[in-house]
């Protein structure tokens, strides 16, 4: 059998053997997650789907990476990029764990901020360090811990080269 086969209305991918499978990704964060976490320099097995149909979101992206699991922090820092994304953790090809992520209450050394005047930026010790919550809009802000700014989620993204 081929890496992909073709069915009547859709193309099917090869299973990973062992890995994590992100799902349910809004559109267009599937490059960010790639990007934070340096996968396309890794000789990982990779596949991504972009702009896909869902019947819960609409569209979404998905992203199935071979022989890698996301420690407690590095989940985090995904959750911040894809709050509503959907993990599975593979095993000999079956699915052994799903879970959703939430946002966390603090986000520490993955994000530099946005403050240029930030002590982040000229003390190597400070390792920079979010509060997030949610707004009554549903906003996602972030405050420094050290210099108390708060910033929009999309902000932080963007300072970090990453879209929001």
């Amino acid at each position: 059998m081929s890496d992909t086969q073709i069915s009547k209305d859709k193309l099917l991918v090869e299973a990973i053997a062992n890995g994590t499978v992100i799902d349910h990704i809004a559109p267009g964060q599937a490059m960010n997650i790639l990007r934070l976490f340096k996968f396309l320099g890794r000789h990982n097995h990779i596949t991504v789907g972009f702009n896909l149909r869902s019947g819960e979101l609409g569209s979404k992206d998905i992203i199935k990476i071979s022989d890698v699991t996301f420690s407690p922090s590095e989940t985090e820092q995904l959750a911040i990029l894809a709050p509503n994304a959907t993990i599975n953790v593979i095993s000999n090809y079956k699915v052994i764990d799903k879970y959703h992520l939430r946002l966390p209450p603090e986000s520490v050394g993955a994000f530099e901020c946005p403050n240029s005047n930030c002590i982040t930026h000229v003390e190597k010790a400070a390792t920079p360090r979010f509060r997030i919550f949610v707004t009554d809009k549903g906003e996602v802000m972030m405050r420094c811990h050290y210099c108390e700014r708060v910033f929009s989620r999309e902000v932080v993204l963007k300072n970090n080269g990453l879209e929001p």
